[in-house]
């Protein structure tokens, strides 16, 4: 608990300490579940990250070995969620030769998280700030209702209404990007 309230007071020593004690067991067990060097290479760098970037929203009252694992957990979930959403992505849209195998998945990647950002700003305030809750810091609904003051039904509904908000404007974008391929 003592550590927490020091990793939230910004002490970049103690974050190396918990890095260094939780690397190598959190690797193992993601390892273990994956079968991927390189994904839990990925989630373990990742978990790290948005452990230091959301340090002060940590409970104090709960052990930093269990925060640690969650945020491995609810990082390995959205990166399964990427990868599945890439491998529709190829499905949808054919892909052939080097220049397209390579060059333009980054290029529709970064065109469409600009795209994102756009129409984040177009949402009212409030929706937006539960999209990004939920989408891009991967909160739960029940988090994020208890950090909002407000229903976990009502994260639910605004959470639909952005993506119902978002939607057309992929489905065009998918269409233009097949068309153009």
């Amino acid at each position: 608990m003592h550590r927490i309230a020091e990793l939230q007071g910004d002490n970049e020593a103690v974050f190396r300490d918990i890095f260094n004690e939780f690397h190598a067991p959190l690797y193992t067990f993601l390892y273990q579940k994956l079968s991927s060097d390189y994904l839990a290479k990925e989630v373990v760098q990742l978990t790290f990250i948005k452990l230091w970037r959301y340090r002060r929203s940590l409970d104090p009252a709960v052990d930093i070995a269990i925060q640690i694992f969650r945020i491995a957990k609810t990082t390995l979930i959205d990166e399964i969620r990427k990868i599945q959403t890439r491998q529709k992505y190829y499905q949808v849209i054919p892909i052939g030769g080097s220049l397209h195998g390579e060059i333009l998945p980054t290029i529709y990647y970064k065109e469409t998280l600009s795209k994102i950002e756009q129409l984040m700003h177009l949402l009212p305030p409030k929706r937006r700030e539960v999209f990004r809750l939920s989408k891009i810091y991967c909160h739960t609904n029940k988090e994020i209702a208890a950090k909002l003051s407000i229903s976990p039904k009502t994260v639910e509904q605004h959470i639909t209404l952005a993506l119902r908000f978002m939607k057309p404007f992929f489905q065009v974008l998918l269409i233009i990007f097949y068309i153009v391929n």
